[in-house]
């Protein structure tokens, strides 16, 4: 990990079987509408590729393209490897890399894709930054981010939402999705665009399914020391993650909105 990222709170030994079936909660063929509109790629990097899902999938829907995954763990490339071993991916390979210095050249991709990454990141302008240098003249880089992941809620139960304020804040950058225009501009892409979708993983209306609810378990599980750390010991902790997943008592619900937005450049 580099100084510029922000500890992976919820990694566990389980992590890559959980990002999998999180892929499918989210229904990740989806992302290739954002897609459509760009010309087929010649190579295209997945920044940050955890479990391999969408690199898979890049390779499957590009197969005159060369597409590779970059992820800081060694554990989760093997697992990525073996993934795409299994459906016969001879397009895919994976590297281990910084996403904040890859180890690429200068325009090496004319596709970059990342996803739910620069929220671990304390310097995501500087990432972007790095994804800019390796994409070709003309090339495009798309990034879907979270906007206020896991801190909106309605009603708000005020003891509840502060607490809720102190961990996701202390764990991510919950709000890095509206920052990413900015970052976008600053890393001198052109022709950005930005695209709001609410999303269908971590969205609750009315009572939580159990797969979501599982998801949110494993996660919180993992990441249960460094709630410790932020609340004050391993009680609050508990305490906590039973309060956020039961919701605002009144009506033992999760709510939350979460946007996604994808820019493109350069020219």
């Amino acid at each position: 990990m580099s100084d510029q990222s922000r500890p992976y709170a919820i990694h566990s030994d389980n992590e890559c079987d959980r990002l999998e079936r999180q892929a499918v909660l989210a229904g990740l063929d989806r992302h290739l509408a954002s897609l459509a509109a760009l010309p087929p790629p010649t190579c295209v990097l997945d920044a940050g590729c955890g479990s391999g899902s969408m690199a898979r999938l890049l390779a499957a829907h590009y197969p005159n393209a060369r597409v590779i995954g970059v992820d800081l763990r060694a554990d989760y490339l093997d697992y990525a490897r073996a993934g795409a071993e299994a459906e016969g991916l001879d397009n895919l390979s994976f590297q281990q890399g910084d996403i904040f210095s890859l180890p690429f050249s200068d325009g090496a991709f004319d596709l970059i894709w990342s996803k739910y990454v620069l929220q671990w990141t304390k310097e995501p302008a500087l990432a972007v930054a790095e994804l800019r240098r390796v994409t070709k003249a003309g090339g495009s880089v798309v990034c879907c981010n979270f906007d206020g992941f896991a801190v909106t809620h309605w009603p708000e139960d005020q003891e509840l939402q502060r607490d809720v304020n102190r961990v996701f804040e202390g764990l991510v950058d919950p709000f890095v999705g509206r920052k990413m225009a900015s970052f976008f501009l600053d890393a001198g892409l052109k022709d950005i665009s930005v695209e709001f979708e609410p999303d269908r993983l971590f969205t609750v209306v009315g009572q939580i399914d159990p797969d979501r609810r599982h998801n949110w378990v494993k996660q919180l599980t993992a990441a249960r020391p460094h709630i410790a750390r932020i609340l004050g010991g391993e009680p609050e902790a508990d305490a906590f993650i039973e309060r956020f997943l039961l919701g605002p008592p009144r009506h033992r619900k999760l709510h939350g909105f979460v946007f996604r937005s994808g820019m493109r450049g350069p020219k």
